[in-house]
C-alpha cells in the first residue's frame, strides 16, 4: 500500500481525496489492474486521474465512479474502447468537464449512442447531445427521456463481478462517507477485507456468516467478487 498520499484539505469534499492506487482500486472493484491501468494511459485516456505521486495515478472516491460506470458501458451496454475514448474526449472538449462520468445522471446509454445530457440552468435550456455517433448533434429530449438509460444511479456503487449478467445482485458497495469509501458487505459497516481474511484463514462461509450476523449467500458473493469460492464439499 503507498504510503504518504494526499492528506484531505480543509473544508475539501471526501469524495475528491485521491487516496487509492489503481491496484487497491481494481481489487474493490473486481476489475483487472491492467485493465484499469489502460484506461488511465495515453495521450487522450479514457479517464483521468484526479491526483499523482510521481507517476502513480492517484484516484478518489468521484474517480471510482467513473471507473464503475465505465465496466458498466464496456461489460452491460457493449461499447468498444474505441466508442468510449471517442466519446470522453468529445465530451471534454464540448462540455469543458474533465470527469464527465462523475455526474450520475450525466452520461446515458439511447439507441446505441453515448449522449451528455445537461440540465437547464441559468436560462440555458436543456439539451442532449451524441458525444459517439454524431459528436455535437442535438436529440430529441423526448426521445432520450423514452430510450435513455442511465449507466448507474444513486449515492452507493454496488460493484459486483458479475454485474454485466447479474445486476439484481448487490452483495457489497462502496459509499465516500462509510469506511472512507472502502468496500464493506452492502448495509453493513463490515469490510469484506475482513472476510477475506477469515476465508483465507481457513474459516467456512457458514462459520464467517454466523460470526458476523450475516447471511451465508451474501458471504459467498462477496467472497467471490474479490476472487474467493468456496471449496467443494
Amino acid at each position: 500500500m503507498l504510503k504518504n498520499k494526499p492528506a484531505r484539505r480543509p473544508g475539501q469534499d471526501l469524495r475528491t481525496v485521491p487516496t487509492f492506487t489503481i491496484p487497491e482500486a481494481a481489487g474493490m472493484l473486481a476489475i483487472r489492474a491492467r485493465t484499469m491501468f489502460s484506461w488511465y494511459e495515453g495521450a487522450e485516456p479514457i479517464l483521468r486521474a484526479s491526483g499523482s505521486i510521481g507517476p502513480i495515478h492517484l484516484l478518489s472516491y468521484r474517480d471510482l465512479e467513473e471507473v464503475y460506470r465505465v465496466y458498466l458501458l464496456r461489460e452491460r451496454f457493449r461499447f468498444s474502447l474505441q466508442a468510449l475514448r471517442k466519446s470522453m474526449l468529445n465530451a471534454r472538449k464540448m462540455f469543458r468537464s474533465q470527469h464527465p462520468l462523475q455526474r450520475a445522471d450525466a452520461v446515458k446509454e439511447c439507441l446505441k449512442d453515448l449522449v451528455y445530457d445537461k440540465p437547464a440552468r441559468g436560462g440555458q435550456p436543456r439539451t442532449v447531445t451524441s458525444l459517439w455517433q454524431r459528436p455535437g448533434q442535438q436529440l430529441v429530449k423526448e426521445v432520450v427521456d423514452l430510450f435513455g438509460e442511465r449507466i448507474v444511479a444513486g449515492r452507493f456503487i454496488f460493484p459486483w463481478r458479475y454485474a454485466a449478467t447479474d445486476h439484481q445482485s448487490r452483495p457489497v458497495s462502496m459509499n465516500s462517507e462509510i469506511m472512507s469509501g472502502r468496500l464493506v458487505v452492502a448495509g453493513t459497516r463490515i469490510p469484506v477485507t475482513v472476510l477475506s481474511e477469515e476465508k483465507r484463514s481457513g474459516s467456512s462461509s457458514a462459520e464467517i456468516a454466523r460470526d458476523y450476523g450475516l447471511e451465508r449467500e451474501i458471504v459467498e458473493k462477496a467472497l467471490i467478487h474479490v476472487g474467493l469460492r468456496q471449496k467443494a464439499a
